[in-house]
């Protein structure tokens, strides 16, 4: 696999720094069962399709104008809310981020879930200085292209000078034309990545990433 030269790297949160994934895929399926009368197949299929985007994106491309759509975000935000704390990081998070800290590269997070509670679960982890910015969900200013603007327009970094990180299709497809992409398998795998047309690099474990990275001179 090729080395990637950069300047800067941008992870996702959700299952990709985080171990949040099955918790939240749980309380979404939830939620689906509970305010659209879907089976729990469907509803899986459903969150899963379009995971990667905020909660209330994933109802409303699933859902279209349906009357319960605001009591359902509602519900499911204020329980990820309430336990998102009690998620661990992945094993090799910490060890993964201080090897890259120690390259040079700086490291941002662009995540679907709102900034104020990635930065507490950060706080609490004792990890906030590990990161230049760690960006979240509001209305307007999404993970994607909105991220990953500010990034450039704040911190002069181009297109080349950066690379994202995310385990879901829609990390991959939002990160096109913007940056760079490593595909973390978890949810998806490798044959996954590759329909969306994404052959760059694939790693099964965050401990891989580190080799794969050049500090830009």
């Amino acid at each position: 696999m090729n080395e990637l030269q950069l300047k800067a790297i941008i992870f996702d949160f959700d299952g990709t720094l985080a171990n949040s994934m099955p918790f939240l895929e749980d309380i979404g399926v939830q939620m689906m069962m509970k305010y659209y009368d879907v089976t729990k197949e469907d509803a899986t299929h459903r969150y899963r399709t379009t995971t990667g985007l905020p909660y209330e994106h994933q109802i409303k491309m699933n859902f279209p104008d349906h009357p319960e759509n605001k009591v359902a975000i509602g519900e499911f935000e204020k329980m990820k809310i309430e336990r998102i704390f009690e998620q661990s990081l992945f094993d090799d998070t910490e060890t993964t981020l201080k090897e890259i800290k120690t390259k040079g590269i700086s490291i941002f997070v662009s995540s679907s879930t709102f900034q104020p509670t990635i930065t507490e679960y950060f706080r609490r982890k004792g990890l906030l200085d590990l990161f230049d910015e760690i960006l979240g969900y509001r209305p307007g200013f999404e993970k994607g292209a909105d991220h990953f603007n500010h990034i450039k327009e704040t911190y002069g970094y181009r297109e080349q000078d950066l690379v994202f990180v995310g385990d879901s299709l829609k990390d991959c497809e939002r990160a096109k034309g913007h940056t760079q992409f490593i595909a973390l398998g978890g949810m998806f795998t490798q044959e996954d990545f590759n329909k969306t047309g994404h052959y760059g690099p694939f790693v099964t474990s965050l401990s891989q990433i580190p080799s794969l990275l050049l500090p830009m001179e």
